[in-house]
C-alpha cells in the first residue's frame, strides 16, 4: 500500500469518526464528499485516465461539480460557528480590528460554554436517565422521534442526536431546564392550579399536572370518555400511559377537551367537597 493510498484512507477515517462522534448534515457531506473523490480517483488510476473521462463526457463534470459543491457546503459549516460579521460602523482601521477580535473573544468564548454545556448534559442524560425519562425529555422538548432516533441506534447516539437538534433550534437552555424538571419533579403546589391549565399550557406541565393529580384508573376513565381506546395507548406503567395519551391528543389538535374534562372532573369534585 503505497503512502498516498494510505493517506486518503486515513482522511476517510477522519471524517467517518468525526461524524460519528458528533452526527450532522455538514460532517455527512464531507464524509459522502471525501469517499466519493477517493473512489472516483482510484477509478480513474485503475484504468486509462483519458479514455474513461472520454466515455463520461459531460457527466464527468457534473460528478466534478458535485463533489466541489459538497466539498464547499462542508468547509463552509465547519468554518461558520467561527465566523463573525463586524457589526457597527467603525471610524478607523484600529476600531475595525478592535471590534473584529473583540467579536472573536466573544464567539470563541460562547462556541467552549456550548461545548462545555453539551458535555455536561450529556454526561447528566448519560448517567441519570433511563429509557423512559428519555422519551419524556423529547416529549417536553417537542422533539420528533423520527428526527433524532433510528433502528439498530445505540443510546449515545440518541442522546448526542437530541443535544444536537436542540442546538440547531436554539433550544440549549430550554435543554437544561427539562433535564432538571425531569431529576427533579416540581411538587405538586409548585404545579399551575387547575383552573390555570389550558390548551396552550406548555406540553411538560399537562404532563406533569397529569402525573401528579391522576391515578392510573382516573387516566384510563377519562381517555374513555374521550372516545380512546386505552388499550391501543403504548403499553407500559403509568408514565407511559400518560405520555402516550398526550401524543395522541396533541397529533389530533384535541388537548382542548382534555383540559375541559380536567376542569369538568374538578368542579364536580369541588360541588361533592
Amino acid at each position: 500500500m503505497s503512502w498516498l493510498l494510505f493517506l486518503k484512507l486515513a482522511v476517510i477515517v477522519i471524517f467517518l469518526i468525526m461524524f460519528l462522534k458528533r452526527p450532522s448534515v455538514t460532517w455527512g457531506i464531507g464524509l459522502l464528499t471525501i469517499t466519493s473523490a477517493v473512489l472516483l480517483d482510484a477509478l480513474l488510476g485503475t484504468f486509462n485516465e483519458e479514455e474513461l473521462r472520454a466515455e463520461l463526457g459531460f457527466f464527468y463534470y457534473v460528478i466534478a461539480g458535485v463533489l466541489f459543491g459538497g466539498a464547499a457546503i462542508w468547509l463552509w459549516g465547519t468554518l461558520l460557528p467561527f465566523i463573525s460579521p463586524i457589526q457597527g460602523s467603525p471610524t478607523s482601521s484600529s476600531s475595525k480590528e478592535t471590534t473584529f477580535q473583540s467579536n472573536r473573544v466573544d464567539q470563541i468564548d460562547d462556541l467552549e460554554n456550548t461545548v462545555t454545556d453539551g458535555q455536561m448534559l450529556y454526561q447528566e442524560i448519560r448517567e441519570r436517565f433511563g429509557r423512559e425519562d428519555i422519551l419524556d425529555l423529547m416529549f417536553d422538548l417537542n422533539i420528533n422521534e423520527n428526527d433524532v432516533m433510528a433502528v439498530d441506534q445505540n443510546l449515545n447516539t440518541l442522546i448526542n442526536n437530541i443535544i444536537e437538534i436542540t442546538r440547531q433550534n436554539g433550544q440549549t437552555s430550554a435543554l437544561a431546564l427539562a433535564v432538571e424538571r425531569i431529576l427533579t419533579p416540581p411538587p405538586p403546589d409548585h404545579l399551575p392550579r387547575l383552573e390555570r391549565i389550558s390548551a396552550d399550557s406548555p406540553p411538560t406541565i399537562l404532563r406533569q399536572y397529569l402525573m401528579t393529580h391522576y391515578r392510573l384508573h382516573e387516566l384510563e376513565q377519562m381517555a374513555i370518555d374521550l372516545g380512546i381506546d386505552w388499550e391501543q395507548l403504548d403499553a407500559g406503567a403509568k408514565k407511559e400511559k400518560v405520555r402516550s395519551l398526550l401524543q395522541y391528543l396533541y397529533r389530533r389538535n384535541r388537548v382542548g377537551e382534555l383540559v375541559d374534562l380536567m376542569h369538568d372532573i374538578g368542579r364536580v369534585e369541588g360541588t361533592k367537597a
